[in-house]
Order: C-alpha cells, then structure tokens, then sequence
C-alpha cells in the first residue's frame, strides 16, 4: 500500500515519459538509483527492486530548501505537463500554485492492486501489457513504474515528485511525524499495521537531523530577531518593557537535569527569549538552574539595549535576592497564580485539622478571591489592594450587607469568628509574608500564558531523536 499524491494519481499517465518505438535523439534515459541507464528497450522479464531506506549518503550536495520547481527543458517535446483538470470542486488542489503546491495538494492512500490495473494496457497502441513489460522500483513511500509494451512504445511514471535527489513525500512523512510530536515508533507501528510504505527508521532521522531540524533553527531564529527589533524600537519610542519569566525542568523533584527558562512579551504573549540549562560541573544541584537561566535571559535582553521596567516571576527566593540586588532599578512583580495556589494548599492542610472540617467548601472561593483582589487593582494604591484581601475575613462571616439574589447566596455554612476554622483562615490571610508580597502583585501580572506554551510544547519534548543543534 502506497501513500499517493492526489494530482500524480487522478491520471497515472500525466507524470510519464512517452517513447515511440525509440526515444528522441540526445534525450538522456532514465535511470535507476544507482545512476544505470535503463534500456527503453528493456528485457522481457519483471523487475521489483525495493529500496527500504533511501540513499542519503551524500547530504551536503543536498539543498536544504525543498520547495523550489524543478527545472524543465523547453526543447524536450516528449514532456507532457500536468494538464489533467480535477473533476472535484471542494478542496480540490488543482487549484494551489507555487512552490507550496506539492506539500499542500491532497493524497489518498492506495493498495498496490488497484494501482497496477492502470497499467495494464498501453497507453499509446493500447495492447495488453503483462507483469514481463514492467519494471517496478520503490523507494519507501514512492513508487517508480517503467514499462515496454510488444509493440516497442515505453513509458515512466513516479507517485511522487523526486526533487534533488529525495523523494519528496518521504519529507513530508518525516516533518508531519515530527512536527505534530510523534515518534517514529509511533507512526511506524501504525503503519505497520496498515502495511503502508514509509521511510525506515535510519532513513527518517537522517532526513530528521539534515534538513528538518536545520528549517527548525533557522525559523526560531528568524523569529526572535523579529521581535527583539520590534523590543528594541519600543525602546528608542520611549516604550517600557514589561516581560514575564518562567521555568521548567524535566522532572519534579531535586534529581532533574535539564531545565528552560523563557521570558514572554507581557503586551504581545510573545517568547523572546528562551535557554536551556544543564546541570554540570558549575551548576552543580538542580535547583540553582532556575535562578541561572533567569540571569541568564534577563541579561540577554538588558544587552540589546531593551529597556526592560518590569519582571514578573513566581517567588524564588534566590530569584528575589537576585532583582534586589543585581536589578534594583527594575520592577519585580509576583505571579498571583503561583500565590493563590500556594495559599489554597496552605488551606487544604488547615481543613484537614480537628474542629477545621466547615473550613473546606471556603478553599475554593478564598483562592478566587485572592485572583479578584489583584485582577481588580489595576496598579491601584497598595493599601487598596491590601483591602480588598482582608475583606474576605468578613464576607466568609455572613456581614451586613443588601440582600442577595437567590443566584448569588451562598450555600455554604457561615462561619463564626470563635472557630477554630476561623481562626486557621484568619492566620492564612493575615500572614506576614503574604501581606508583603501583595505589595508586588499591584500591576496584575502573571505567568498563565507562557505555561498554556509550555503545556502545548509538552508533545514534542520526546519526538527528537538526541538532536543537538550549535547556536
């Protein structure tokens, strides 16, 4: 079974070169994969010769831009164009022009069968052809016919383009493995299953590492060069920056090896700078990786001249120390996120308590009020904001208020002011610490965003195969 593309299938003889009885004077025969000539005279028998895993050895006479057209020859009259119109009106791809045509064009998935019945006859005299007058070659996904009816006349005719050396669908099956975060295994199991022809495994991280992950670099490099222009030109504006920063490691715990740290555009949600740290023989524990990227992020932007105002992380304490003390002259704002969950597991063991059980249906709504509280400030007065905190030691105790709508009472039990769950809420809420650090969530910034990256990057994290790149 053959993966086909839609405009080399509707007519298998648009692709071919026809010979009549003897080819055109100075026109070069085809040849196989090992650069032999093929007869067009051919011999009378069958001839398969499949090529699992395609012949890569010469990558660096490849160019890794595949999207250009192939040069045709004017002077070659035994060309025929892809002229066949599509009888299909949605979706069709006889429409699609440009060097985006192939890889945007639709393919079906065909059984060997069915695909030699188109053969079966000449498409010149129209006699009867038998499996002696073809010679099929395959090379993973791509399907290479050639054949010699009795009457002389000789045609080829390929499933997919074979541009500059490869075979252009066993490309887009390596990029569409790799670019959704599958696996080779992944694919391969499925398409054995199937019994569809695909790249093997040597064939696929090989295509992997010499042109996919190249294209890969060089994008996110194109990338953020766009928008530290667009950084730097805000700031000759006169524009402040405000950029979150966050991390992740490869595992939890204190045993993890690698970890990333990206900083996002506060206004545009975009990454504009991210680093990956190892630990090694300067960063000899897995907890000082955090605090190390941070550094080193951060330092990368004050260097292009990038004036950043504000900096919102979660609160590391060596993070803390080192925006005190390294960068005096820039805001540190808290993530409200990173601070509501922090106090709804401060709750949670509190409920657990004797006597704290009517504390739990109010975990909840206490972590929400803490997001209202600094989602409402808008860069407000602290005090403000230290007030509308507090406040929630009152609502939780049925204060004196207008009456409320059936929608908006609670129904919850009250609790009262001598309880012990009280009395656990009140030394949650009134927590030193915490009421210092609302001072620095005044701004309501925070980090949701750069972790919604985060989860969708997760997919692809195990889909290389120890592909490192040198930047």
């Amino acid at each position: 079974m053959y993966c086909k593309s839609y405009q080399n299938l509707r007519n298998p003889f648009t692709n071919l070169r026809v010979y009549h009885n003897q080819p055109p004077r100075n026109h070069k025969l085809p040849c196989s994969s090992h650069g032999l000539p093929l007869h067009p005279h051919g011999h009378n028998n069958r001839h398969h010769i499949v090529s699992g895993e395609m012949d890569i050895s010469s990558t660096s006479a490849f160019d890794v831009s595949m999207t250009s057209e192939p040069a045709t020859d004017p002077a070659d009259i035994s060309f025929v164009p892809l002229s066949s119109p599509s009888t299909s009106t949605t979706g069709s791809s006889a429409s699609l022009s440009g060097p985006h045509r192939r890889w945007k064009e639709r393919k079906w998935m065909v059984n060997e069968s069915k695909l030699m019945e188109l053969f079966r006859k000449c498409t010149i005299c129209g006699v009867v052809m038998c499996d002696l007058n073809q010679n099929i070659k395959t090379f993973a996904s791509r399907i290479q016919i050639t054949w010699k009816c009795n009457n002389g006349h000789t045609g080829e005719w390929e499933s997919c383009p074979n541009t500059r050396g490869m075979a252009e669908n066993n490309l887009l099956s390596a990029a569409a493995t790799l670019f959704t975060g599958a696996t080779y295994t992944d694919i391969a199991d499925w398409a054995g299953l199937l019994n569809l022809q695909l790249p093997q495994k040597s064939a696929f991280y090989t295509i992997q590492s010499s042109y996919l992950i190249p294209v890969i670099s060089e994008a996110y490099k194109k990338q953020e060069s766009i928008i530290k222009a667009r950084l730097i030109c805000q700031t000759l504006d006169g524009e402040s920056v405000h950029v979150c920063g966050d991390g992740r490691s490869d595992s939890p715990g204190h045993s993890c090896k690698y970890t990333t740290y990206s900083f996002m555009d506060d206004s545009t949600n975009q990454i504009v700078v991210f680093d990956l740290i190892q630990v090694n023989k300067q960063t000899k524990i897995s907890v000082a990786m955090e605090p190390i990227g941070f550094k080193k992020g951060l330092d990368k932007l004050l260097d292009e001249g990038i004036n950043v105002k504000v900096v919102t992380t979660d609160r590391h304490p060596s993070i803390r120390k080192m925006m005190r003390e390294d960068y005096p002259d820039i805001a540190h704002q808290f993530d409200p996120w990173h601070v509501a969950k922090g106090i709804k597991k401060k709750l949670v063991m509190a409920s657990n308590r004797k006597h704290c059980k009517d504390l739990a249906p109010w975990v909840r709504s206490v972590s929400n009020h803490m997001w209202w509280s600094c989602s409402s400030s808008k860069g407000d007065e602290k005090v403000q904001l230290l007030r509308r905190w507090t406040s929630i030691l009152h609502h939780i105790c049925d204060c004196y208020h207008a009456d409320l709508s059936s929608d908006e009472q609670r129904k919850k039990k009250w609790l009262t002011q001598d309880s012990p769950a009280y009395k656990a809420l009140y030394e949650v809420v009134l927590n030193t610490r915490l009421l210092k650090d609302l001072e620095q969530m005044a701004l309501f910034k925070h980090t949701g965003m750069s972790k919604q990256v985060r989860g969708h990057a997760l997919k692809f994290y195990q889909c290389l195969h120890f592909t490192l790149v040198k930047t």
